[in-house]
C-alpha cells in the first residue's frame, strides 16, 4: 500500500485513503485466506453469497506488475498478498494489515483488449474473531457506510454473537433483524435457513433454526 509503511506506522496520508478510519487491532493477511459466507450485512440486507480469498505467490504479483502495471504508482504488487473471489468477480487486496486491518481494494477491469483500468474503490478495515474454525471476520467500509460480517464455513454464528463481535469492533449494529444475510429460499420471518458446507465448501443442505 503506497501510503502504509511496511512497519504499521501511520503517515499523514492515511486518513486520504480510509476517511473514516477507526484504530482496531492488526491483522495478519494469513488469517483471511479460505472459505467465507457473508452472514450479516449493513444498512441493507443482501442474498447470502460465498466468498473465496487466497494468498497470491511472489511469481503471480510479478507477472501481475508486468501485465497491469502500477497504474500511476496507485498499486504496488508487492503488497498484494490476497486474491478476493466473489460472484461479481475478482479483486485484490493491497496492505498488510498492520496498521489496524487497512487494506485497500484492487479492482481492474479491461477497458479495449490489452488496456486496462483501475477501478475508483474505497479502503476497507478487516477484523478477525474467534478461534480457528469458528472465526467471524468484519470489514468496515472506510466511507463509514457499510459493514458485513463473515463466517469461516462451515461455521454460522447466532445474533447475539455477532452484536457482541460488533460491539468489540467499535461498529454500532443496527437493530432490524432482517439485516442477517438470507439465502434465497421459503423461510418465513420466524426462522432463518443456515447453510450446511460439504468438505468442498458449497452449500450441501439449509438448517433452520429460530430468531430469538
Amino acid at each position: 500500500m503506497k501510503n502504509i509503511d511496511t512497519s504499521g506506522v501511520v503517515t499523514k496520508k492515511l486518513k486520504e485513503i480510509c476517511p473514516a478510519y477507526k484504530k482496531s487491532p492488526s491483522v495478519d493477511v494469513a488469517d483471511l485466506v479460505g472459505n467465507w459466507m457473508t452472514v450479516f450485512t449493513q444498512p441493507e440486507a443482501i442474498d447470502c453469497f460465498t466468498v473465496h480469498i487466497r494468498a497470491t505467490t511472489e511469481m503471480e504479483r510479478e507477472i501481475y506488475t508486468t501485465k497491469y502495471g502500477n497504474f500511476s504508482s496507485s498499486v504496488d504488487w508487492s503488497r498484494c498478498f490476497l486474491q478476493v473471489g466473489t460472484p461479481l468477480g475478482k479483486h485484490f487486496l493491497q496492505g498488510n494489515g498492520t496498521e489496524s486491518g487497512l487494506m485497500e481494494n484492487i479492482i481492474i477491469f479491461e477497458d479495449k483488449p490489452g488496456e486496462y483500468q483501475l477501478q475508483n474503490a474505497t479502503a476497507d478495515q478487516w477484523m478477525v474473531y474467534g478461534h480457528r474454525g469458528s472465526e467471524v471476520l468484519i470489514t468496515r467500509d472506510c466511507s463509514g457506510e457499510t459493514a458485513a460480517a463473515f463466517a469461516r464455513a462451515h461455521y454460522w454464528p447466532k445474533f447475539q454473537e455477532l452484536g457482541a463481535i460488533f460491539h468489540r469492533s467499535g461498529i454500532a449494529i443496527h437493530a432490524n433483524k432482517n439485516t442477517l444475510c438470507q439465502p434465497k429460499g421459503a423461510c418465513n420471518k420466524k426462522c432463518v435457513e443456515t447453510p450446511r458446507f460439504n468438505r468442498k465448501g458449497s452449500i450441501q443442505k439449509l438448517n433452520k433454526f429460530q430468531v430469538p
